[in-house]
Parts: structure tokens; C-alpha cells; sequence
């Protein structure tokens, strides 16, 4: 428990997509420091846009990262947490180490105080070997957000065979229906179309974020036509001046922009057991 509010209870805008780096020194995940440049760099561009939190987490790429390289790139994010109150982070897990994920969630979340888990390209979404993470971010009440993308061309989806897209979102939500689940930027690349056309048959604990380098107009509208302002959360992935203006540029009411920039983030965050 804080002393002190925490800083997203009265952010007027999260951004619930973003990373921090480690310092490269030998291989990934191994002997990680946080990379203190940029990370109050990504602080200071943050202001300037009026982005009060970052959510961040450290993801690894790779079939098959360590529970020692997962335990090093979360050990980044708490330092990015440590250094200031503003970033707030996400657990990195491998779910093929089941015994080691569970301890690094008490490690990062319960202990911690991370708000949430990030998963990669390790496995899809609905694959049972993220059964017990999955139950267990639902037992903490924290949100689960998965790196997600309709791949069309064959050298792209060959470097991630195993990304999720819409589909397997929905077969997640029925499988886990008691986790939060946040699929990672609709405008990551591929055919966010269909994406949205895939998920008008989303349950409730199904929801979206808006980062990602496209820029195509309406996206944000038309993301929040299906999903409802309710399930769509304002991130940038790193790219802070697109993310805040695709928000802006969208024809929202002002509660609805309220919504999306914060709204629906607080809700979840709140979620949280132990706050």
C-alpha cells in the first residue's frame, strides 16, 4: 500500500502501451540495467503532451526467453518505477516457465506493486499454456495486455509465427472470462479492419488499446464504434505525438476523449486487489 495517491488515480491521461529499455550490455535479459536516458527522456516528451503515467514493461523477443532473462527485464521496469512515480509497470512473463511466471507475479505485482502483465509473441493468446498466468492476473484483478496484429504479408508473420489477432482473442475471452484482457495496438500494422470487424463478437472483458504507427482517419472512431468508448484505451507504443493526436483528431464528445484518454484505464487499474 502507498502513502500517497497514486499518480494514475488522477492522471488525465495513461498511456497503457508504453516500454522502457535496458542498457545493452552482452546478451538480452542478461545483466539489465535500465537505460536512465531514455527513460526521462520518455518522461519529459510525456509532459510536454500531457501524459501523466506511462504504463511500461520490458518485453523480450524470442521463442523461449529465460525465467533468468524474464527476471531481468522486469528488474528494468521496477527500476523505471523507482526512478519516478509516473511510470507504473507491467509484468513480462514467458507462460512456458508456468512455476517460474507465477513466482515472478508475486515478485513484480504483489510485491512489487506492478499493475498488470505483458505477454508477447511466446504463444498466442488462447493457447492453454497461459492458463495458470491468466488465472492468476484474474485472482489479482490486474489486466493482462498482449502484443496482437492481423499480419498479411508472408516475411512478417514469418518473423512472428505466433502473434495473436482478433481471433484468438476471442477464444481467449472464453477460455479466461474472468481476466482482462487488452489487446495491443490496433494500429500496429496489418489489416486492423478485419481486426475490428473479428471483434464486434467480443465479450466484455475483451478490450483495445489505440497505439501503433497507423495513422489511417477514423481509426479511432471506428474502434470505438465497435468496441464502445468503455473497452478502448489511449497508448502510444512509444510513438507519443501520433498516439495523443489520433485521439484528438477523432470526433468524440469531450467525455467520450475523457474516456479513452484516462477513463477506461482508471477502471482497470482500480481493479487491482490491495488498493
Amino acid at each position: 500500500m502507498q502513502d500517497t495517491e497514486p499518480v494514475w488515480k488522477s492522471a488525465k491521461r495513461i498511456d497503457i502501451h508504453n516500454h522502457v529499455r535496458q542498457v545493452r550490455r552482452g546478451s538480452v535479459g542478461s545483466g539489465a540495467e535500465l537505460d536512465t536516458a531514455h527513460a526521462d527522456a520518455l518522461l519529459a516528451r510525456a509532459a510536454k503532451l500531457g501524459i501523466d503515467c506511462l504504463c511500461v514493461s520490458t518485453p523480450l523477443n524470442g521463442e523461449a526467453p529465460t525465467p533468468a532473462q524474464v527476471r531481468a527485464a522486469n528488474d528494468v521496469v521496477l527500476a523505471a518505477m523507482a526512478r519516478s512515480d509516473r511510470f507504473l509497470g507491467f509484468c513480462f512473463l514467458n507462460p512456458g516457465f508456468a512455476r517460474e511466471a507465477l513466482d515472478e507475479m508475486e515478485r513484480c505485482i504483489v510485491d512489487g506493486g506492478m499493475a498488470g502483465v505483458k505477454l508477447y509473441n511466446q504463444y498466442v493468446v488462447c493457447d492453454p499454456t497461459q492458463g495458470q498466468v491468466m488465472d492468476r492476473a484474474a485472482e489479482l484483478g490486474v489486466p493482462v495486455l498482449m502484443h496482437a496484429g492481423k499480419l498479411m504479408d508472408g516475411p512478417t508473420r514469418a518473423r512472428q509465427p505466433h502473434i495473436s489477432d482478433a481471433s484468438h482473442f476471442l477464444k481467449a475471452a472464453a477460455m479466461f472470462p474472468d481476466t482482462t484482457l487488452i489487446q495491443g495496438h490496433i494500429g500496429g500494422g496489418g489489416d486492423w479492419e478485419w481486426n475490428l470487424r473479428v471483434l464486434e463478437e467480443a465479450p466484455s472483458n475483451v478490450h483495445i488499446d489505440t497505439s501503433g504507427s497507423v495513422i489511417d482517419a477514423g481509426i479511432v472512431d471506428r474502434t470505438i464504434a465497435v468496441m464502445g468508448v468503455e473497452r478502448v484505451l489511449f497508448a502510444t507504443d512509444g510513438i507519443l505525438e501520433e498516439g495523443v493526436g489520433k485521439v484528438l483528431e477523432a470526433e468524440l464528445s469531450e467525455d467520450e476523449r475523457t474516456q479513452v484518454f484516462a477513463g477506461t484505464a482508471r477502471r482497470l487499474l482500480s481493479q487491482r486487489r490491495g488498493l
